[in-house]
């Protein structure tokens, strides 16, 4: 009777630790995310409607997918976004497909703002979150927006962050910002 008991205990804690084990493991590798709609610069977007200044591309990414919403399954990048050669070649590849071009002037609604951290690498990805239509058709969009300069980040400074020219911007925004890091849950 004991050793049923003693075993019955090894048994539990063993099993206990390989779930905790899952748990650590999961809870370390999945992509993490916060709500970024209060940090500037996204605070003076959010919520608001623009219009477009140049032509753009909304994609639909087949394998890797640089946006990991699934509500807006769509990609929006035009030709001063920083991965618009390497979204150029994946399409080439045939890894993204067209949907559609926007001329200037078309409108985007932009809804929310969301901070992404992979849990490998631990690279962050800031992505505005919208709608654009066509007339026809509407299309839930991600784009990502911001980079990270890696030297102010290893120097610990607070704002690290700088961001391209969006297609609804009149020219380049030339500051740093400071942007949290996505939280766990």
């Amino acid at each position: 009777m004991k050793i049923k008991k003693i075993m019955g205990i090894i048994v539990f804690v063993a099993i206990s630790g390989i779930v905790f084990f899952i748990f650590i493991l999961y809870a370390t590798i999945k992509t993490k995310s916060t709500n970024i709609n209060q940090y500037p610069p996204f605070k003076e977007w959010v919520g608001k409607t623009v219009m477009l200044n140049k032509e753009t591309i909304v994609f639909k990414e087949n394998i890797t997918k640089m946006n990991p919403n699934d509500k807006y399954p769509y990609t929006l990048l035009d030709s001063l976004h920083p991965r618009w050669e390497y979204l150029r070649e994946q399409e080439k590849l045939g890894d993204v497909t067209k949907i559609n071009v926007f001329t200037a002037g078309t409108k985007l609604v932009l809804e929310k703002a969301v901070q992404y951290t992979n849990g490998v690498s631990g690279f962050s990805s800031p992505t505005l979150f919208g709608t654009i239509n066509d007339g026809n058709k509407e299309y839930k969009i991600g784009y990502q927006w911001g980079q990270m300069d890696i030297g102010k980040w290893f120097d610990k400074i607070e704002k690290c962050w700088q961001f391209h020219q969006a297609p609804w911007q009149d020219r380049p925004d030339t500051a740093f910002y400071a942007l949290p890091e996505a939280k766990i849950w």
